[in-house]
């Protein structure tokens, strides 16, 4: 019996490997390509993912936290979120329009933000679809559309503040920029003694330091990914112009 059981793990197994091999020789080249993309791509996700929850703690879930890594490790779409038990969310737009919320009761932006990318990307790679042999089983309208909102998104991670005034998400920032701005809440610049500032004080940073681009280099890197996957379909790359991209709103 245990014999028996050895075999036919090694036989399933076996039959997955023939079909990824099958599928492999008989996608086009460009197919393979996007696919690699789309893969490319999640991993950033992740890594962007892990990097935003170290920068903003406050701001995660571990239990959507899980919710999402299963959803990536088994290539699934299935996290639905209700609001306060009122109204659901269900398009990757709505996901996305909540993490941007300037509310300040707002929690777990980074997870919304996160999700929202994740069934954006699921959607127009069409992943719910196995197997696609050529790069015409995507649509270049879906992958267009997810290309601006990722240069929307791009700046509207930089830039959104709440209605305190204070960024949705700390990323380029650094730690005395942020103490400034809540300063200037309640003073006024001439008022602000800059030296006291907390981590200029401290030595900890100086106004000499330099911007954290990490977050941008990321996100930029998913943005060449994606227009590598509309260059496989014999089109070009759109992109937006900075009075778009100072509209923030999200291409549905």
């Amino acid at each position: 019996m245990k014999y028996l059981l050895i075999l036919i793990v090694l036989f399933f197994t076996s039959c997955s490997n023939i079909q990824d091999k099958v599928r492999n020789t008989v996608q086009s080249d460009n197919a393979k390509q996007m696919r690699n993309d789309y893969k490319e791509i999640i991993k950033l996700l992740s890594l962007y993912k892990t990097k935003l929850d170290k920068r903003n703690p406050k701001n995660h879930s571990l239990m959507l936290d899980r919710l999402l890594k299963e959803n990536i490790s088994y290539n699934k779409n299935t996290i639905n979120l209700q609001i306060n038990n009122k109204y659901s969310l269900k398009t990757y737009t709505d996901y996305l329009n909540h993490a941007f919320d300037k509310e300040l009761t707002i929690n777990n932006r980074n997870n919304y933000l996160a999700i929202g990318l994740y069934k954006m990307f699921y959607n127009t790679y069409k992943m719910d679809i196995k197997y696609k042999m050529t790069a015409l089983s995507y649509d270049i309208n879906d992958l267009q559309k997810a290309y601006k909102n990722l240069q929307i998104l791009q700046w509207k991670i930089k830039f959104s503040k709440n209605l305190n005034n204070e960024y949705l998400f700390l990323t380029w920032q650094n730690n005395w920029q942020v103490e400034l701005l809540k300063e200037l809440q309640n003073n006024t610049l001439e008022n602000i003694s800059l030296t006291q500032l907390e981590h200029i004080k401290s030595k900890k940073e100086s106004f000499l330091n330099p911007s954290n681009n990490s977050f941008e280099i990321i996100t930029s890197k998913m943005i060449l990914y994606m227009a590598n996957s509309i260059k496989m379909l014999n089109a070009e790359p759109e992109n937006l112009s900075i009075d778009t991209l100072l509209s923030f709103i999200f291409i549905i």
